[in-house]
Formats: structure tokens, sequence, C-alpha cells
């Protein structure tokens, strides 16, 4: 690879981004250029991929750099900015992986593209990246406002006015320690972004360093403990230790400790009072206080590292459920739910029923948050409770049952998936049953698809509604299903129908997603056909099955 290369893969999926931002809101998805721009975007993603496995972009008030490369700039505060479009959301980075799916990146896209200020949108971009729950993309908050001063780019404005000198800087710090008689004037130095770093580096380990050590001399005295009020009181030691590491941040240092006192609780020649004095410990680590503190850390925006916490959430026990879950009705940012979430998934399976009692919160979003939390653990049992919900009078929450319904694939969900999908107020929740159809991946299921699109009904349909059945439908890759699809791509009419033509786009749209090379003699008579729409669909399946051929 030349050098420089990924970077300039990187400014091409930039301007991608940009240029799929402003189509997708100018064009109806029905249109050329609309399915266009997402395949072009899935390409220089692809692209990019060649170098690296994931691409990782930092996103500032105004600039997108690429590792220490800037790749974007824009110093204006508008919604065509890339850079403060996501910064104002508090989005700090993101992250594509190459696994990523033309679906997961087309619906990246759409969010992106919303036009926030004139549509009525309850949510931000955060929380719609989250409802769409991507696999693939990651992306990290920050949860707070921007001021009206442009305090960051002053900040940065005048920085670059002056000459930095690192070395100088460095200096500073390590004589700060060397004190003398009288103050004299000094230069002020300015500091720039890497000694910063440098500096909260050191401080953060320091304190880092000093819980460690301070557990160190905990356990010294543990050792050398010999009554049961000293065992006890030295209990408390530790526990007023972890309750601090958990009140920092420091998980790890929590969780080094919980592993020693483990292990000498396992030494059989350990007395029965030290081997109870541990069991307390490790009882208050799990207790509702301690939850509530980490709550207090998650909400505070800090930057959770999520493997030193589930190392430390792996010492709990059933028992930290319930105040966990009534943590869902509490925390205040989503960045803050989104780990509870996750720690409910992997503590979930020691207590399935007492998860499930969080169906009936008051709150929609603790219920949809609880469905969610169901759908990580992935026990059929929960399909039961979850019938039970089809019905929510929100829709939100009726749009998260019917997807958990559909990737739990039980048959016993199938008909209130359909009762979904014919719900003609609701087209989020009727998409959403399509999609659920899909992920039961069953017969059925499959047959329940192909007779809608087989309805008198469906040809009046939205294009966007016909397409998203025939992206489904793609997922049965077998002949049978391809020449289903080829019969729909040649149907004949006598008048020029429009909404023909759209079932007939759907068609060849579905075999390109499906590659088969066995529809490529129907695509290219139809590439030749006098209307636009099934024209241009049939041109862009033919290139996608030509490009899957070649891998």
């Amino acid at each position: 690879m030349e050098y420089g290369e990924d970077i300039k893969a990187a400014k091409i999926v930039i301007k991608m981004l940009l240029k799929a931002k402003k189509n997708l809101r100018m064009y109806p998805d029905n249109n050329p250029i609309y399915v266009n721009t997402l395949e072009d975007t899935y390409e220089k993603f692809k692209a990019f991929f060649c170098f690296h496995d994931k691409l990782v972009l930092n996103i500032r008030l105004y600039d997108i750099f690429y590792g220490e490369k800037l790749i974007y700039h824009n110093n204006e505060q508008k919604d065509d900015n890339l850079a403060f479009f996501f910064f104002k959301d508090g989005l700090r980075e993101l992250t594509f992986q190459e696994k990523i799916s033309f679906v997961e990146m087309s619906a990246f896209l759409k969010v992106i593209s919303l036009d926030f200020d004139n549509e009525v949108l309850d949510d931000d971009t955060v929380t719609l990246f989250w409802e769409n729950d991507f696999q693939y993309i990651r992306y990290i908050v920050e949860d707070e406002f921007l001021a009206d001063e442009d305090y960051e780019e002053q900040a940065i404005s005048q920085a670059k006015k002056k000459k930095n000198d690192p070395g100088k800087f460095k200096a500073i710090y390590d004589n700060s320690l060397v004190t003398s008689d009288k103050i004299k004037e000094i230069d002020i130095i300015t500091i720039e972004d890497d000694d910063l770093k440098m500096l909260f580096h050191e401080l953060e380990e320091d304190t880092n360093d000093k819980v460690d050590k301070f557990m160190d001399i905990i356990f010294e005295i543990f050792y050398k403990a010999k009554s049961n009020v000293e065992f006890s009181e030295i209990a408390d030691f530790f526990k007023s230790a972890i309750e601090y590491a958990v009140n920092i941040g420091n998980f790890e240092s929590a969780t080094k400790t919980l592993a020693r006192l483990k292990k000498i609780a396992s030494n059989v020649k350990v007395t029965d009072v030290v081997k109870d004095n541990i069991q307390k410990i490790i009882f208050f680590v799990g207790s509702e206080h301690i939850i509530y503190l980490l709550g207090e850390y998650l909400d505070s925006g800090e930057k959770t590292d999520f493997a030193s916490l589930k190392e430390l959430i792996s010492y709990f026990d059933k028992n930290a459920i319930p105040p966990f879950m009534n943590l869902l009705s509490t925390l205040k940012t989503i960045h803050a739910r989104k780990v509870v979430i996750d720690v409910l998934a992997l503590l979930g399976p020691k207590d399935f029923m007492t998860v499930t009692k969080g169906l009936n919160s008051p709150e929609w979003y603790v219920v949809r948050n609880i469905i969610y939390v169901l759908r990580e653990i992935g026990d059929k049992r929960a399909v039961d409770y979850l019938l039970k919900k089809v019905n929510h009078p929100e829709t939100r929450v009726k749009i998260e049952v019917i997807r958990t319904l559909g990737e739990l694939g039980d048959s016993r969900a199938l008909s209130s998936i359909i009762e979904g999908l014919e719900n003609d107020s609701e087209i989020q929740l009727k998409f959403t049953a399509i999609r659920a159809l899909g992920s039961l991946s069953s017969n059925e299921a499959r047959k329940v698809l192909l007779g809608k699109i087989f309805e008198k009904t469906f040809q009046n349909k939205e294009f966007n509604e016909k397409k998203e059945y025939f992206h489904i439908l793609s997922r049965w890759k077998d002949k049978e299903m391809i020449d289903c699809l080829i019969k729909i791509l040649m149907k004949k009419t006598l008048f020029f129908n429009s909404k023909v033509y759209e079932s007939r786009a759907c068609a060849a749209y579905s075999l390109g997603l499906i590659a088969s090379r066995d529809a490529l003699p129907f695509l290219y008579k139809c590439q030749r056909n006098n209307n636009r729409l099934l024209k241009e669909f049939s041109d862009s399946a033919i290139k996608r099955i030509d490009h899957e051929s070649q891998k």
C-alpha cells in the first residue's frame, strides 16, 4: 500500500457522506439517484476496507480527523457542515467496521439525511443511531451542550498564533517541585492538545496507581490480622476503597481486589471468619449503594471501559438486577442507559423472571429498554411475555416488541407480526413487521411476504414499502425464489402502468441483492426498457452481480 492511500480513501468516504446527506434528502427513495447514491457510498466504504478493517473518525467542532490527519474542515455552524452536524449532538467518534452491511449503512445514511429543523422529530441523531441498534457502526458520545460562544474555536485560534515548545513545557512541568525563596516573572507559554493529553494521562495513571497501592496496603494489614474484630474492620477498609474506585471509574482496581479476595477464600486453610468477611465484601460490591454510585459515574459522561466493567459485573449475583433496572428510569444520558442495558443482558440469565417484571413499568422507555435486554439474552421464554405487549399504547414499544419477536425466531409470534403488517397508520411499525418476517426465516413467513406481493392492493403501495418487501425476500436465495422474482421482473402489461414498473424495478433490486447470475439475461433485457426506473434498477443489479462475481 502506498503511503497515504488509506487517507485518500477516507477523504472519499467523507465526500460521499456529504453527497448522500444531500441526495437522500432531495430525492424520494424510488429515484435512481437515491438508489445509486446508496450503492456508490457502500462501494467507497468497501474501497477503504481494502486498506484497514475499520474506519475511525474523530469528530471536532469544525473538523473530522482520520488518525492524526485532518480530512475535513468547515468553520460554519450549519447543518451542511458534517463535523458540526455530528458534534452538536455530542458525537465525538464514529467507527465503521469492515463487516458493515449495505442495509446498516443505508440506515445510517437515512438518519443523517433527516431534516431535523423542518421535520417533526422527537429524537436527535444519537437516539436514532441507538434505536437502529447498529452492529458494525460504533460511536462515542459526550453528553454536553454547545455554548453560544465558540470557546473551542477561539482557544485553538489563539494557541496557533503563538509558538509552542513542547520541550519547554515538559521542563517546566519537571521542575515544578523545585521551590525558590522569591517568585520571579515567568514567560507564559501556550499548551497544545498533545501537552494536555500527556498531563491528563499522567494524572490519571497516578490516581489509579495510588488506588492499587492503597489496596496492597490493606491486603498487608489483612494478612497480619488475628482477631475477628480486626478482620471485620479491615473488611470495612476494603469496602471504602472499592467504593472510592467505583466513584472514579477505576473498575479494574476493584476487580483485581475482588479476584485476590476470592482466591484467598478458596484456600482450604483459611478460617470461616475470613471467608465470611470476604463474602460480605463481595456482597457489598453488588449492593444497591454501589450500583447507584456506578449509575452516577456513567451519567457523568466519563468514558467507560466496558471490558473492565464487564469483569466487575461478573462478581455480581442476581440481587443486582432490580437496582440496575431501577437505574433505567433515573439515568439522564443515552450512554449511561445503553451501558446499563448491556449490563442487564449479562446479568439477566441469572434471574430471567425478574427481568420480565420490567415490562410492567409505567414508563414506556423503560419497557422498551427491557425488551431490548430480553432480545440480547435470547431466551425464547420471553415470547410469552412479549406477546402481551404487542398492543402497548406507545408505538415505539410496539416496534421493539415486533422486532424482538422476529429475532427470537419463534413461530408463535407469526400472527402478531402479521397484525403489525396490516397497520397502515403506523408505517414504521409496518416496516419493522416486514423485517421481523425476514428474521423468522421460516417458510410460513416467506409465504406471508409473497402473498402480500401478489395481492391486487400491493400495486398501490408506496414505492419504499414495496422495495422493503423485495429487500427482505432477497434473504431467500434458493432457485424457487429467484424464479419467482424473474417472473415479476418480466411481467407484461397492456397499458403503461407506472405501479407495475415499480414492482418490476423492485424485483430487479432483489435479484441484484441475491447476486444470482441466472438472472443476468433477464436484467440485460430490462436494461434496454424505455421505463427509466426499471432501466436504472436493472443496471444497478447487473453491476452488483458482476461485482460479487469478481470477489
